[in-house]
């Protein structure tokens, strides 16, 4: 996510940048975004890497990477003041790894300006207690100081029995979402033996505690992961199956729930077409739904003598071309 505000380029401009493609210097720094709403902060940074770390030679792309906070993170910033204008601020954000301080200027609760990136010294110490040996140049550790990463983080996913993940792992889950909360939460629903890797895919679903309890509700308590994540993709909610249930589709295989959702059966579909077929099964209403046959088609076909309601017969009429 970008911000695209064409104020935010005056400001920097005030401010200053880095020209690109000039040698950068020894110590690390870039340019920063901000917005502020509501007690939060969208904050981006950006800055160029250093050549060795793109494996093809070619450093020229930025690397940038933008997180929402809290503006309680960010020492120095106001708070509680969503359209902040000031042409001087200064604030931190403090990370294990280091600290990322700013300054810049904010209009309308809008801000840009530069930053610098200072390594905390301890860090690479207490990496390698929690067994991360790998060499952390500036580079590495500036990353893992925009992406939270760091010995709290690991000893938290150990608690839960995550040991000797990989860094590479440890970084996408915190990326991706997955709080010590999430992962108790969906082991309390019943899956105690999800591996880290599978954590990062249901968050990134969207199949979150409330949507597997709603669904074992719904009667899938013995649905797999894989089957909430898909059930979740195609838009099954528990509200959708217990439509289903009300008109009669009980104890369907969650398979032919996301079948019928995906063929466009919606609720309403599902309430005026049982009404005038009463015994269809559901494999009828979703061959009735893909081949066009609505209540004002049923309707038509009354008005020119056709009085059947056989599912099959209808369907047969609308292919025919009764218009």
């Amino acid at each position: 996510m970008r911000l695209h505000i064409p104020a935010l380029a005056v400001l920097l401009a005030v401010i200053g940048t880095p020209a690109i493609g000039q040698p950068q210097p020894a110590d690390l720094h870039g340019t920063w975004t901000a917005e502020m709403h509501s007690g939060k902060v969208f904050l981006q940074v950006r800055t160029s890497p250093p050549p060795e770390w793109n494996r093809s030679g070619d450093s020229r792309g930025d690397w940038s990477m933008g997180h929402s906070l809290s503006v309680d993170e960010l020492a120095g910033l106001p708070a509680n003041d969503d359209q902040l204008t000031a042409t001087t601020v200064r604030f931190d954000l403090r990370r294990e790894a280091g600290t990322l301080s700013f300054e810049g200027a904010f209009r309308d609760g809008r801000g840009a300006g530069l930053f610098s990136f200072a390594p905390r010294a301890q860090y690479a110490d207490e990496m390698r207690r929690v067994g991360y040996t790998d060499e952390l140049p500036l580079w590495r550790r500036y990353q893992l100081a925009v992406q939270d990463i760091g010995p709290q983080y690991i000893t938290a996913l150990r608690s839960e029995g995550f040991s000797n993940v990989p860094l590479e792992t440890i970084t996408r889950s915190k990326n991706h979402g997955v709080t010590l909360d999430y992962i108790k939460a969906l082991k309390a629903e019943g899956f105690a033996q999800t591996s880290l890797e599978e954590f990062v895919r249901t968050k990134d679903h969207g199949v979150t505690p409330a949507y597997i309890h709603d669904m074992r509700a719904a009667g899938f308590a013995s649905a797999s992961i894989e089957e909430l994540m898909r059930a979740k993709d195609h838009g099954v909610t528990a509200a959708f199956v217990n439509d289903l249930s009300t008109r009669g589709y009980k104890s369907l295989p969650l398979q032919d729930v996301v079948r019928a959702r995906d063929h466009g059966v919606t609720p309403e579909y599902l309430a005026d077409m049982t009404a005038i077929v009463k015994e269809a099964t559901l494999p009828q209403i979703i061959r009735m739904r893909d081949h066009g046959v609505t209540p004002g088609f049923v309707n038509h076909a009354r008005a020119r003598g056709f009085t059947t309601t056989d599912p099959d017969e209808l369907v047969r009429l609308r292919d025919r071309g009764l218009r």
